[in-house]
């Protein structure tokens, strides 16, 4: 089956990290927030927003935001749902696969083609009078929308491998908003307006990966898929709503997948399978940590129904389901799939 389209809404949480996607931005907003607090003493707003551009500029947050766009385009990557005490994450993903090679053909090169449309939606909560005593805090809400499309060639290898390299290419937007409470609200929506809150990234987004595909059928009608990529990309502002925010930077993301499925009856005159999976992945690049891990697993299982008669070159639906665990993360995530 050479093309798949997954609907994925999965659900993780983060447990011992408390500064995940705002770290950079609690930081600078608790600087802020401080500074604020010396209004009486001659700091204007200007002399704040100076200060935040600093500290931004200086962590390259701009950069750091753009993970966020970043994570929800690529397919590597599986959407989820973090939640902690600090923070919260929520990722919806639909990635579009495809190779107009024939299942059956083991010799030919093909074209190969690969659309991913990502939303992430993050917010937090945070308290900006820690080292005043001021009862000011900020509550953000960070959101992305990406798309990114991919064109590259299916290179069989033996009957059994292939080899995919693979050009990508994308657009990504990011917005952000921030609701101030305490007496230094007003100071601070100033200090902050289009830096920090009310801001807005948009970029392109450029690169490549390569991807090595094996799938083999064991004894007793199981199916073994063994799958590894790297993808890397250069994300490129092309508007910014402060100057402080654009940064040019890459990512990278590296997979490694394991599927077995067998039969498992029938569902009606269906033919049913079980499915076992266990995936790795790792986010490499230098704001790799910014979501609050750049490391994690899943193991999961499902089950696939065989659906040939269906029509319109959908040949099963899918249904699975796994646990995730990671440095920073804890989770499970839920997929339904067409395979065509």
């Amino acid at each position: 089956m050479g093309h798949r389209l997954a609907i994925l809404t999965p659900l993780c949480h983060p447990f011992w990290r408390t500064a995940a996607i705002m770290t950079g931005m609690a930081a600078v907003l608790l600087s802020a927030g401080a500074k604020a607090q010396a209004t009486t003493s001659g700091v204007s707003a200007e002399a704040i927003r100076d200060a935040v551009r600093d500290q931004l500029r200086t962590e390259d947050i701009g950069h750091g935001f753009e993970t966020l766009g970043v994570f929800g385009g690529t397919p590597d990557a599986s959407a989820a749902r973090y939640s902690s005490n600090e923070i919260t994450l929520h990722g919806y993903k639909l990635p579009i696969t495809h190779s107009f090679r024939d299942k059956d053909d083991t010799d030919s090169v093909a074209p190969y083609l690969e659309v991913t449309l990502g939303y992430e939606t993050a917010w937090q909560q945070t308290a900006l009078g820690a080292d005043t005593g001021a009862p000011d805090a900020v509550k953000e809400n960070y959101k992305s929308y990406s798309a990114l499309g991919g064109f590259g060639l299916d290179i069989p290898i033996g009957e059994s491998t292939s080899v995919r390299p693979v050009a990508l290419g994308g657009y990504t937007r990011i917005r952000g908003s921030g609701e101030f409470a305490g007496p230094n609200a007003d100071l601070l929506r100033e200090s902050t307006g289009g830096i920090l809150t009310s801001m807005r990234i948009d970029s392109f987004l450029a690169g490549g990966g390569v991807e090595v595909l094996h799938e083999r059928t064991l004894t007793d009608d199981l199916r073994l898929h063994l799958m590894g990529r790297f993808s890397e990309f250069a994300d490129i502002p092309s508007r910014t709503s402060d100057p402080s925010l654009k940064s040019t930077g890459s990512f990278g993301f590296a997979t490694v997948n394991a599927q077995l499925d067998g039969p498992l009856g029938h569902f009606f005159t269906n033919d049913l399978r079980w499915i076992a999976f266990s995936r790795g992945n790792i986010l490499i690049g230098s704001q790799q940590d910014f979501l609050g891990f750049d490391k994690f697993l899943e193991v999961g299982g499902g089950l696939e129904v065989m659906t040939p008669h269906v029509g319109y070159g959908v040949e099963g639906v899918t249904l699975r389901g796994s646990a995730i665990i990671g440095n920073g993360v804890r989770g499970w995530t839920i997929g339904l799939g067409l395979a065509f």
